[in-house]
C-alpha cells in the first residue's frame, strides 16, 4: 500500500511540474506574440512599468482653468523644489535661458503616489509635459534652474505630446494607428481605464517597425512617458475593427 501511495505521489508531482512548465511556456509565448504583433508589453514587465496607480489617474477635472495661473518655480535649489498648484490643466516645462539643462519633474497625489515622472532635457528627453492637476497634486522638480507651469487650453487633436491626456477631451474616441514623422525614437504609451488592467505599449520608432494599433474609449487616460527623440505621437484614424 505504501508503494502505491509513493507511486501516486510521484505521478502527481510529475504532472504538477509538467503543467507548470507548460504554463510558463504559454505565458512566455503570449508575451512575445503580444509584443511582436503590436509592441504591447504584458505580464510582470507591464506591472513594473505601470507601478502603483494613483486614484487621481481616473479623475476628470474642470478644464475651464478658472483657478489656474502661470507659476514659476526657481531658482531651484540642489535639493529640489515643490509646489501644490491650483486646479487646472498645465504645460509643465523648464525655463529656457540658453544653457543646457537636464532635470526631472514628478507629480504626486496627496497620498504620495506618483502620477507621472519625466526627464526634462532639450536633447535627450522632453521640454515639457501636459497634465491635469486637481488642486492637491504636488509638483516636484530638480536638476533644472527654473520650472514654468502654464495653463493649457483644451483642444481636440490627433497629436498627443508627453504627459496625460483624456479621451473625449484631448482626442476623439476611435480606432487609431500610432505613428511619428521621425525615423527613430522611443518611449512608452499607457492606456488607463477604471476597473480594467492598464495597457502598455513600447514606442520604438524605426522604419522596420509596424505602427501600433489602439482603440481609445471615452474617459480613458493616455499617458505618454520616457520619450527620447520624439516630440509627439500622431494618431491616425482607422476603420472600426467590426467593419
Amino acid at each position: 500500500m505504501d508503494e502505491v501511495k509513493r507511486m501516486y505521489f510521484l505521478i502527481v508531482l510529475i504532472c504538477f511540474f509538467a503543467l507548470t512548465g507548460c504554463s510558463q511556456d504559454s505565458s512566455g509565448s503570449e508575451k512575445v506574440l503580444s509584443y511582436q504583433e503590436n509592441n504591447e508589453i504584458i505580464g510582470e514587465e507591464r506591472e513594473e512599468i505601470v507601478g502603483e496607480v494613483s486614484d487621481t489617474m481616473y479623475e476628470s477635472i474642470d478644464r475651464s482653468n478658472t483657478e489656474a495661473e502661470e507659476i514659476v518655480i526657481g531658482p531651484v535649489s540642489g535639493d529640489g523644489e515643490e509646489i501644490i498648484p491650483p486646479e487646472g490643466r498645465y504645460s509643465i516645462g523648464m525655463g529656457f535661458d540658453g544653457s543646457p539643462q537636464s532635470g526631472r519633474v514628478l507629480v504626486y497625489d496627496e497620498e504620495g503616489i506618483l502620477l507621472i515622472e519625466a526627464l526634462l532635457d532639450g536633447s535627450y528627453g522632453v521640454g515639457s509635459i501636459t497634465v491635469d492637476l486637481n488642486g492637491s497634486h504636488t509638483v516636484y522638480v530638480d536638476g533644472v534652474d527654473e520650472l514654468i507651469l502654464i495653463p493649457e487650453e483644451t483642444n481636440i487633436s490627433n497629436e498627443l505630446t508627453a504627459g496625460i491626456s483624456e479621451v473625449g477631451k484631448d482626442i476623439e474616441p476611435g480606432n487609431y494607428s500610432v505613428v511619428t514623422d521621425l525615423d527613430s525614437g522611443m518611449g512608452y504609451m499607457e492606456i488607463f481605464e477604471e476597473g480594467e488592467q492598464p495597457k502598455v505599449f513600447e514606442i520604438l520608432i524605426d522604419p522596420l517597425e509596424p505602427d501600433i494599433d489602439v482603440e481609445l474609449k471615452e474617459g480613458q487616460k493616455v499617458k505618454i512617458t520616457g520619450l527620447y527623440g520624439l516630440y509627439a505621437l500622431q494618431f491616425e484614424p482607422q476603420p472600426s475593427r467590426s467593419e
